[in-house]
């Protein structure tokens, strides 16, 4: 049977001590951070990036800085992702035990802190010799008291000592520790308040929990893309401009159809008007080459011009070539036998030179 003092709920006094402590002694960033863990139990740290849309770098310093003073803790939980995947995450929470005794440390050391500056006030320099630089305390002025003139002179040159201003304290240390309680007495009071709370292991040491508002933003957030994703199809959201959008970049329809090829480069031809061709293409510029009869709409017609050249080319022309040729070869092997020396084989191919001449 559980304990009836022990608490299952932390109270509404813990809860205030923490912010006015967070409040007075750190920055806004702790501030709102704290404020999380302190309305959640347990928090991923990507939750907190979330809410608080700090930078990873910014929130891991700050959470540092917290966790440094003890005034909060992380644990590390493994989870397996739907893929595999195994992650590690961080999660913070507070333990109010620990931030109560954390926050009597810290303001005791204060206090001492305090007292501490108001008993060395009493044993400052407060003389000083304005020669030699020496400085006298007020339980040495005994000593630098002198009866044959009633002033203070300095033990060393016996010059008169002056009171050193500087070595003055800025404030009153009872001053100060009266206005540091007065200002410290609210949390004085929730510390009494809370001194005999005693809170059950599952506060302490929270579980993990979701945090509601997250969870409201990510299930209106799959509803909305699973309804556009059913009503939308393909179609655009109404708010869509009509120019091209990103997707349009991306996307081309080429069609090559090379059987229109042919009719499209015949009707650019057709819709254009047919050009003059010029007289050198029209006319022979050569006086005397061809006729007018021979040119057909600009070019020489072939068939007439071979059977021009047929006709000049007679039997009688192919004699004279064939004659010219053998004289020709008959002279260049005579000149060769005269310079060797008329070889055996040599003669017999004249004679049948000559023979077959």
């Amino acid at each position: 049977m559980a304990d009836p003092d022990v608490l299952t709920e932390v109270p509404a006094a813990l809860k205030r001590l923490a912010k006015y402590v967070i409040r007075g002694f750190y920055g806004i960033e702790h501030a709102l951070a704290l404020d999380i863990l302190i309305r959640n139990s347990c928090v991923k740290e990507e939750d907190m990036l979330e809410l608080l849309k700090f930078d990873r770098k910014q929130l891991r310093s700050v959470l540092n800085n917290l966790k440094g003073d003890k005034f909060i803790k992380c644990r590390m939980r493994v989870e397996t992702a739907a893929d595999g995947k195994t992650t590690r995450h961080n999660y913070y929470f507070i333990n109010y035990r620990t931030l109560v005794n954390v926050v009597k440390y810290k303001l005791d050391h204060m206090r001492r802190r305090i007292e501490t500056d108001e008993r060395d006030s009493t044993n400052r320099a407060s003389f000083k010799c304005p020669v030699c630089s020496s400085t006298f305390t007020d339980l040495e002025a005994n000593q630098l008291f002198d009866p044959m003139t009633g002033t203070f002179r300095c033990t060393f040159c016996h010059t008169e000592v002056e009171e050193d201003e500087s070595a003055m304290p800025k404030k009153d240390a009872r001053t100060l520790l009266a206005r540091f309680n007065e200002q410290i007495e609210p949390i004085y009071a929730l510390l009494r308040e809370t001194e005999d709370v005693n809170l059950a292991y599952e506060i302490l040491e929270p579980e993990p929990t979701e945090i509601p508002a997250l969870k409201q933003s990510k299930d209106h957030a799959a509803t909305t893309a699973g309804a556009a994703s059913l009503a939308g199809g393909h179609h655009r959201e109404a708010w869509a401009t009509k120019g091209p959008s990103y997707e349009d970049l991306y996307t081309q329809n080429v069609v090559i159809n090379m059987d229109d090829q042919e009719d499209l480069h015949r009707a650019s031809l057709e819709g254009k008007s047919a050009k003059e061709r010029p007289i050198w293409l029209r006319e022979s510029t050569v006086q005397g080459a061809y006729g007018s009869e021979d040119m057909k709409e600009g070019g020489i017609d072939m068939d007439a011009f071979q059977e021009r050249e047929e006709g000049h080319a007679g039997p009688d022309d192919n004699e004279e070539v064939m004659r010219a040729l053998l004289i020709h070869e008959k002279k260049t092997s005579s000149a060769m036998a005269g310079s060797v020396g008329a070889a055996a084989p040599v003669t017999a191919a004249n004679g049948s030179d000559s023979e077959s001449e």
